[in-house]
């Protein structure tokens, strides 16, 4: 499994462009945020605030888009920008607004010590130590082992097996992991045989599909729920599996039918199941603290514990064990925590300054199809674009919409992009998950394409329309 995340590291080490060219093309984008401002400012009536916030938010999405800095660079760059230009600590008369309160600079540091924030380091904590001990790796192969030996219960085992991980373990771990123990099953196939695509295939769209399920199994998961904590609706973690259930089901469904169909071999094969590891009692620990931390997290109506507390409690146990060493606590995925923190800072502009509702003012609410084709866009830009910083640039403008569509709220909005921004699977570089599973050779882009349009598009019309139906009857 380090072997392909180190081969994924290495392909993006490979793209990179030199250093002056980077340097060159982020002063220019830069410029862009800055003219965007300028323009902003000189041809409407809007206070300079919102000048301010365009700039950021034009600035955001190129460097975002382009990945000319890492992504949490561009997150220190939006709240360290925010902190001087809206916050004004330094008190400059040249960014004072007459009539106009500065806003209180804390506002833009507090995302850093969001919950959701600690509900994602939980969630990290016990990804790192269920793998460093072997858990998942011995659930995997006992799982795999349940669902017989013939090729369409194989590639079931190896769907759902994905699934469940991806709901828990960060998609990409989940998918070099799966990659790894399906090769034993991939020794007994042919070279040649379509089925060697079929089972490669159903892990990286299984693990992403699985991702939708938890609030902590994707990126866009998180920030949907922190930005509708930040607007007073609360998501906890049973509401949202309770939700994603019937539409995660639907879409496995799809995804074995299609797979199915599409690489199905054409003659009877018999695969060997992958053999089990047994762990000692580091495992059991691993398994019990993992346990308690999922059902206080499916029980925290009745307890009132929230879920980022609750996040705490493996973190706890694992460290003060020794589990979790230093070195490999200072190794955890701290970038993403700090995307999602710029992530929430950006929508906490946008809303303070008002600029989300200008955007929102700006397009077409009185068409009937308004919905969709957000739902569209988002599906369409995540396909090129990173799935969380497309959830960044689109939830909080979406989530403004809400409030000015008849029979759309929050909810559908925030929890639909989401959907949306983790269903675009249609290219080798859509996902780092299928990044890894293009590295195994046994994919061209065209299978992507294929399959990831089909299950993309299923997912913008099944969301849309099962949303719609959980607002027209009330369920939430």
């Amino acid at each position: 499994m380090n072997r392909r995340i180190k081969q994924l590291s290495r392909i993006t080490t490979e793209l990179q462009l030199p250093r002056a060219k980077r340097l060159l093309m982020f002063f220019g984008i830069a410029l862009i945020g800055v003219l965007a401002g300028w323009v902003t400012s000189a041809t409407t009536d809007y206070p300079p605030p919102v000048a301010y916030m365009t700039g950021i938010l034009v600035t955001a999405a190129f460097l975002w888009a382009t990945e000319i800095i890492p992504l949490f660079a561009t997150s220190l760059l939006i709240i360290g920008t925010q902190i001087i230009l809206l916050g004004n600590p330094g008190e400059w008369g040249i960014l004072q607004t007459p009539g106009i309160a500065a806003i209180p600079y804390q506002s833009f540091l507090a995302p850093l010590a969001d919950p959701i924030i600690y509900l994602f380091l939980g969630g990290f904590i016990l990804a790192k130590v269920g793998v460093k001990v072997n858990v998942d790796v011995y659930l995997s192969s006992a799982m795999l082992r349940i669902f017989g030996l013939s090729a369409k219960s194989a590639l079931l085992g190896v769907i759902v097996c994905t699934t469940i991980f991806g709901m828990w373990i960060s998609n990409t771990a989940t998918t070099a992991m799966m990659i790894t123990l399906t090769a034993s099953l991939l020794a007994f196939v042919p070279a040649g045989n379509s089925f060697r695509k079929g089972l490669t295939l159903a892990i990286p769209f299984s693990a992403s599909i699985g991702g939708l399920m938890t609030p902590i199994g994707s990126p866009p998961n998180a920030i949907a729920v922190g930005l509708l904590a930040k607007e007073g609706v609360q998501v906890d973690f049973l509401t949202w599996m309770v939700i994603m259930f019937p539409l995660v089901l639907i879409l496995l469904f799809i995804l074995f039918q299609l797979l199915w169909y599409r690489y199905k071999p054409e003659e009877p094969l018999m695969l060997t199941p992958v053999e089990t590891k047994p762990f000692g009692g580091e495992g059991i620990f691993v398994i019990v603290v993992f346990t308690i931390t999922v059902l206080l997290w499916l029980t925290d109506s009745l307890h009132g514990i929230p879920s980022a507390v609750v996040a705490l409690f493996p973190a706890i146990m694992f460290t003060a064990s020794g589990l979790l060493s230093v070195k490999e606590f200072n190794r955890l995925e701290w970038n993403i925590l700090f995307v999602i923190a710029g992530g929430l800072a950006l929508g906490q502009g946008m809303n303070l300054t008002g600029l989300d509702q200008v955007i929102a003012n700006s397009l077409p609410l009185e068409s009937e199809w308004i919905v969709l084709i957000i739902f569209s866009t988002t599906l369409v830009v995540g396909t090129f674009m990173s799935n969380t910083t497309t959830a960044i640039l689109f939830i909080p403008m979406a989530m403004s919409m809400a409030q000015q569509l008849e029979g759309v709220n929050m909810k559908f909005m925030a929890l639909g992009l989401a959907v949306m921004a983790g269903s675009s699977m249609a290219l080798p570089i859509s996902t780092p998950p299928n990044a890894i599973a293009y590295s195994s050779g046994e994919l061209t882009s065209k299978d992507f394409i294929i399959n990831g349009v089909v299950i993309g598009v299923c997912s913008l019309f099944i969301t849309y329309v099962y949303f719609w139906l959980l607002t027209y009857f009330g369920l939430w």
